[in-house]
């Protein structure tokens, strides 16, 4: 079957070196490929759809932010998602690999927000504010698995909590929150562990409501994230769901899967094999070979 690679050429100064890479490894390892590289006249959704008819294996180069456009994009044809880590977090392919998903072709489950599909985690409140800054999470001056963490201290000191209305399993909240996290793997914001038990077609979503707190136990509690410790801490509530409603009295921002969207009413929907996805564990490994002999492209 036939790899289409989709290279994001947006704030990336060796798009041609890119491009050389993975052509080369490519024919190494003896895959039939192409390689398409958006532009502001060639967008992803058109490199998508040149391909909508096809039978192919989409490769998205990039981060969480590129496989959630590419999902989008191919959802409801025949082809196939696939992903090669290049971008900020790779939080999607963290979780593929700490849940050993097996080499080859896997259904997945995915999330549909309102007409958006999810594959990865979805968050309101402060999280959003923060994976959503531009000044910091797409920052090529910081290390990227520091970008989200130093965003973090600004955000909370200027943060007021979001009051939502949240419906699930015949229960309804309504009360003022910190952050709601939906997940279907385990990782966001570069590495922090929010769903240590996600799996990805285990047919539920895990989500923890973080309850408004004092600015110092926000911060506490977001960074106990990190390693998964988050779970047992007061005002941290974790539930476990296939459907879940969230609204606003105003519209607001949430980020899904590193993508911004707005809006006021999100009616969340767990998908069971929602789509396919094939894992080439031994095309991520020959390109992560690549990138540490080239450290200065990929810093």
């Amino acid at each position: 079957m036939k790899y289409v690679y989709v290279l994001n050429s947006f704030g990336n100064n060796y798009i041609n070196e890119l491009y050389q890479m993975i052509d080369q490894i490519s024919y190494e390892l003896n895959i039939d490929h192409s390689i398409e590289v958006n532009s502001d006249s060639y967008s992803t959704e058109d490199i998508l759809n040149k391909y909508k008819a096809s039978r192919s294996i989409i490769v998205p180069v990039g981060g969480d932010g590129m496989i959630n456009r590419v999902l989008n994009g191919i959802k409801g044809t025949n082809n196939i998602l696939s992903f090669l880590p290049n971008g900020t977090g790779n939080d999607f392919a963290r979780t593929v690999k700490e849940t050993k998903m097996r080499d080859g072709l896997n259904k997945v489950d995915v999330i549909k927000i309102n007409n958006k599909y999810c594959i990865n985690i979805a968050c309101f409140g402060v999280d959003a504010e923060i994976a959503n800054d531009d000044t910091y999470v797409h920052n090529t001056k910081i290390p990227k698995k520091l970008r989200y963490i130093i965003g973090v201290p600004n955000h909370f000191l200027n943060y007021n909590p979001k009051e939502l209305n949240i419906s699930f399993d015949d229960k309804e909240i309504e009360k003022k929150f910190t952050t709601v996290v939906v997940c279907n793997a385990r990782y966001y914001g570069s590495g922090i562990k929010v769903s240590p038990s996600s799996i990805l077609n285990d047919s539920m979503m895990e989500v923890y409501l973080v309850e408004e707190m004092k600015k110092l136990d926000m911060v506490s509690t977001i960074l106990s994230m990190k390693n998964g410790k988050h779970e047992t801490r007061d005002g941290v509530r974790k539930i476990t769901t296939d459907n879940i409603f969230i609204s606003s009295n105003e519209p607001i921002d949430i980020n899904i899967d590193g993508e911004k969207y707005r809006d006021i009413n999100f009616d969340i929907n767990l998908i069971h094999d929602g789509i396919e996805v094939f894992n080439n564990q031994n095309l991520i490994s020959s390109f992560e070979e690549v990138k540490k002999r080239n450290k200065k492209l990929f810093r």
